[in-house]
């Protein structure tokens, strides 16, 4: 059992645990415990077998009692207590990260075995370093599944040509770029590439408020995916784009596991950390820079390379504006050009 209750991008960044545990075991029953809501990117994952749910903040002593050892292995993904607890119940053996603090003392008696967590290494390499103790190889490939379903869903509403897949949109306020230069992107890259642009969709009211602001400020047409598609569907029109564009959010960490050339906008976000994974990296911290232009694979990284970049925080102390100052100076003239770069356009064929 892989424990992991966290919000739905960090679910999918665990999912390297479940390929390396069926490559090394193809037999291994690999099932998941995560908070109701984030089992979604799990879908159709062919490494894993079973999705058990759990409301946040439940304390279901009837799901405990249910689980009790009833893996071989239990492995928590991070340090939180309930991951840890979870982990205990359901597992003969249990693995998990620790900080390595001394009030750690209890979650150390309670796992079998524990690896140190720093976040100066990437969130990926973080999770895989739980198989050391198991002795399974580990495979950093972030996964997640789709079928025929999906992608004869998806090319039936996607454009036939070349297209730029955009999201804007998330949870936190502070990982927002300006409506105003998403419109000017999309007018760049319609008028400058020839590209078309489409924009995703979501259920979410605020969301369509921010994609109407959008079209104000574009001079050129906006296409808008039809309607809000699954993950799934999601992977696959990602997976067929010329390249996306997103900020710190789970739909970029999709872009790049799909293989998807993808430019991440990024503010305060700690990208040695939580950076999307490029698709068949191998390094241990692919993004150490952790500033600036960064490019690995098939993932480009536009964050400021200020004194102050990345500060991890929600909250801006430079601005005095209540805005994210790091990403409201990036300008969309410097995204274009890492477009450009990811779909291998020279200034001369502009």
């Amino acid at each position: 059992m892989i424990v992991c209750f966290r919000y739905i991008g960090d679910v999918l960044v665990t999912t390297p645990l479940a390929v390396s545990i069926k490559h090394a075991f193809p037999e291994a029953i690999v099932d998941y415990l995560v908070f109701k809501g984030t089992e979604t990117v799990l879908e159709k994952n062919p490494y894993v077998n079973n999705v058990i749910t759990i409301p946040p903040g439940s304390k279901s002593l009837k799901l405990a009692a249910k689980l009790w050892n009833s893996y071989d292995i239990a492995i928590a993904t991070g340090v939180s207590d309930r991951m840890v607890i979870f982990s205990s119940i359901a597992g003969r053996k249990r693995v998990g990260l620790l900080y390595g603090f001394p009030k750690e003392r209890l979650k150390r008696l309670l796992l079998n075995r524990h690896v140190r967590y720093y976040d100066t290494r990437h969130v990926v390499w973080n999770i895989l370093s739980t198989l050391v103790p198991l002795g399974i190889p580990a495979l950093p490939h972030v996964v997640i599944g789709f079928d025929e379903q999906d992608m004869d869903f998806a090319r039936q509403r996607l454009p036939a040509d070349n297209f730029v897949i955009m999201h804007p949109y998330s949870r936190n306020s502070f990982k927002y770029w300006s409506t105003e230069k998403w419109g000017e992107l999309a007018s760049l890259v319609t008028e400058r590439l020839g590209l078309k642009v489409v924009f995703t969709v979501t259920p979410s009211e605020p969301d369509r408020e921010i994609l109407n602001e959008i079209k104000d400020h574009a001079r050129t047409t906006i296409n808008v995916l039809p309607e809000p598609f699954s993950l799934n569907q999601l992977a696959v029109a990602l997976s067929l784009s010329a390249a996306f564009v997103g900020i710190d959010t789970v739909v970029t960490h999709i872009a790049a596991a799909v293989g998807a050339p993808t430019i991440a906008i990024y503010g305060p976000t700690l990208t040695r950390y939580w950076a999307p994974w490029p698709q068949d990296c191998n390094d241990s911290s692919p993004f150490a820079a952790n500033q600036g232009i960064q490019r690995k694979g098939n993932v480009t990284i536009v964050q400021k390379e200020w004194s102050c970049v990345p500060c991890n925080k929600d909250t801006c102390a430079i601005s005095n504006h209540s805005r994210t100052e790091c990403l409201e100076q990036i300008s969309p003239e410097e995204v274009l050009r890492e477009i450009m770069n990811s779909c291998g356009i020279s200034e001369r064929e502009i």
